[in-house]
């Protein structure tokens, strides 16, 4: 499977390294926004050296394959005397939060003799010092460790600062990295770096062996100003420990992640391969965008980085995209994606009856800074924006006032829908509550504002972003229901969507804005009228939609919109579930794969790019990918209904 970057090692925003090259020795290994974060290794066979990993003027072994699975990246190299493959992979298990914190990732080595010659072989694996700090070089020193019987090489920068640096396409310039395995030394000049060596003599049988990489970076997010610590920390005294653990407990943790793979492909398979490897694609990236704590009161937080967009820390639109994969496999990430934007909203600063944007710029949660005026700092700090009470510092005008306020109400709504769990819908309820009357008062004739799709500027009537406030209310007046108490909004939602149907529809799908003849989008906040079975909308409109959707289908997938030739991969997976018969899931699933082999941008699996040629627009390594498993979303929802219609 071709990829435009390979996943290597993905535990979160600042220890996320991919490779960008089809052959893991033609291009530097780099944190996912390209700051160099090089891993370099070798192979020296009876003397002779040769480079696999990272650039070099060393010769190479010849890569003669790469594999990639959903948690598992692989190479193979060979010359007539030796075969090496090398194993990247992270033990992101869902079933076990603390281990999906924990920032430790494997490189496996397998070591086979072809030509059936005992042959001296040594393999070296260097971890360069760009580890330790933001793109301009800082003072590191190095050290080896003992614990117990095993030795560690640890570097970072000799004066520590967490949290000192935040925004996009940065990476920590604190923190301390790990290399554990094999016989480790670390150098002294500058530029210099950690090293680890497995020596073989004489070696004729085959050989497996590995190494750990881990980042400490000691503090991660600061949570309206409590520095907190990931959440791993509650299971280990130190990341020693944690690497311990790791090493002893390989195999299982390997064994889970086939297992988890096993889930996920199997939940796909009615899709298609291309969907399938659409998810393979997306899942590490996804994860390792998010950052996951608590807070002193004890919350679980599941805090996203809105990569390659603006650096916001808990986007409420780049966190509503994400949950269909969570509310499959571990819905308890959703509730953790909203209690950061709960706590904010009660602030005094924030004074809007309108939900959020996001409660910071990554890893700072100190109140959010979307939309704030440009002469802010002269009265608050940007790190300090939930002290403030003054709403003022905030420019209306950048807000995403409906947008917002349906995700929550949508999010807050499926969370309760999937689990059962009253806790977060009634503990807030009046804020829940406030929103939907926002949407109640602004209707579906909306005027010009911001949404998430924002790409081709601010949009007026735009009939999507009705559709989400449509069914926002939809999920109010089922909160309601299940807290016990009574509403009227139901009736308000369906007397909404007649008034949509007669002014949107044109040719029996429905425009992009209200009064633009001719015009179309992917309507796809649709999706959750079909998974709540509320039947708000008939079905006809589906049908259409779907049919007008494979009108506009180009090479690559399908226009957001009549505005532009771009899509939004997730965003074209959620329209493709209004299509009965799953075809356009298929279909769609095709153009996208087709996009990553043959697009030549070489970044993290975008989720923005255009249909007619394979460009992308400039978003990459973002946690909306996790949006791609709406089909299998619905696909788990729909057969829970029928098997509750059968009971």
């Amino acid at each position: 499977m071709r990829l435009p970057a390979y996943p290597l090692i993905t535990v979160d925003p600042f220890f996320s390294i991919w490779s960008r090259s089809d052959k893991l020795y033609d291009a530097p290994t780099t944190l996912w926004c390209g700051n160099l974060k090089r891993l370099t290794g070798f192979v020296t066979i009876d003397g002779k050296a040769f480079r696999f990993l990272g650039t070099g003027k060393t010769p190479v072994l010849e890569q003669t394959n790469c594999t990639v699975t959903p948690f598992v990246t692989e190479y193979t190299f060979q010359n007539a005397a030796v075969l090496l493959s090398v194993r990247f992979w992270t033990p992101l298990t869902l079933e076990d939060l603390h281990i999906l914190s924990t920032p430790c990732s494997f490189v496996d080595y397998r070591l086979e003799v072809l030509d059936k010659t005992p042959h001296d072989i040594e393999v070296s694996l260097c971890v360069h010092e760009e580890f330790c700090y933001d793109r301009r070089a800082k003072c590191v020193e190095k050290t080896l460790l003992s614990s117990g019987e095993h030795t560690v090489a640890r570097m970072g920068r000799t004066q520590q600062k967490p949290l000192s640096k935040s925004g996009d396409g940065v990476s920590a310039d604190w923190g301390y990295l790990y290399l554990e395995g094999g016989t480790l030394s670390v150098g002294n000049s500058k530029g210099a770096a950690l090293q680890t060596t497995f020596s073989f003599q004489h070696l004729t049988k085959p050989v497996s062996f590995g190494n750990i990489l881990a980042f400490d970076d000691i503090e991660s997010i600061l949570y309206f100003d409590k520095p907190l610590k990931a959440l791993w920390h509650e299971r280990f005294e130190s990341i020693e420990a944690a690497i311990a653990y790791c090493r002893e407990n390989h195999d299982a943790l390997l064994l889970k992640m086939h297992q988890q793979e096993k889930t996920l492909l199997a939940d796909a398979t009615a899709f298609g391969e291309a969907y399938q490897k659409i998810l393979t694609a997306a899942i590490r990236q996804v994860l390792a965008a998010h950052k996951l704590v608590r807070s002193e009161q004890g919350e679980l937080l599941y805090l996203s980085k809105e990569c390659h967009s603006n650096g916001c820390i808990n986007t409420v639109d780049v966190s509503y995209p994400a949950v269909p994969l969570f509310l499959v496999y571990k819905p308890e990430l959703v509730k953790a994606m909203l209690t950061g934007i709960f706590r904010f909203s009660r602030f005094p600063v924030w004074q809007a009856d309108f939900a959020p944007h996001d409660i910071g710029t990554y890893p700072i949660a100190n109140g959010q800074v979307y939309a704030l005026k440009t002469g802010l700092m002269q009265r608050v700090s940007k790190r300090k924006v939930y002290t403030c009470r003054d709403f003022s510092i905030f420019r209306p005008e950048n807000q995403m006032p409906v947008e917002e306020c349906g995700n929550m109400l949508i999010m807050s709504y499926a969370y309760y829908f999937l689990t059962g769990d009253s806790t977060q819908i009634s503990e807030n309820f009046d804020l829940l509550e406030t929103w939907a009357g926002f949407l109640k008062k602004t209707g579906v004739v909306l005027e010009n504002q911001l949404c998430t799709d924002d790409f081709a500027g601010h949009s007026e009537k735009n009939v999507n972003l009705a559709i989400k406030a449509v069914m926002g209310i939809a999920c109010f007046a089922k909160i309601c229901e299940a807290l016990g108490k009574p509403q009227e909004d139901m009736q308000i939602a369906k007397d909404f969507v007649q008034k949509l149907a007669a002014l949107a529809t044109e040719n029996g799908y429905f425009r992009f804005s209200l009064d633009e003849a001719g015009s179309w989008s992917l309507k796809y906040n649709l999706v959750w009228d079909i998974l709540f079975d509320f039947q708000l909308f008939d079905k006809s409109l589906y049908r259409a939609e779907s049919e007008k959707y494979k009108a506009q289908l180009n090479r690559y997938g399908v226009p957001l919109d009549s505005r532009a030739g771009f899509t939004k991969s997730d965003w074209m997976l959620w329209a493709a579930c209004l299509d009965e018969n799953g075809e356009n899931i298929k279909r769609f699933s095709e153009c996208i794969v087709r996009f990553l082999s043959e697009t030549n941008d070489r970044n993290c699996f975008t989720d923005w790019f255009e249909t007619k040629e394979p460009k992308e627009r400039g978003m990459d390594h973002r946690s909306v990918q996790a949006g791609l498993w709406m089909p299998v979303l619905k696909s788990k929802l729909l057969e829970k209904g029928r098997e509750a219609c059968k009971n």
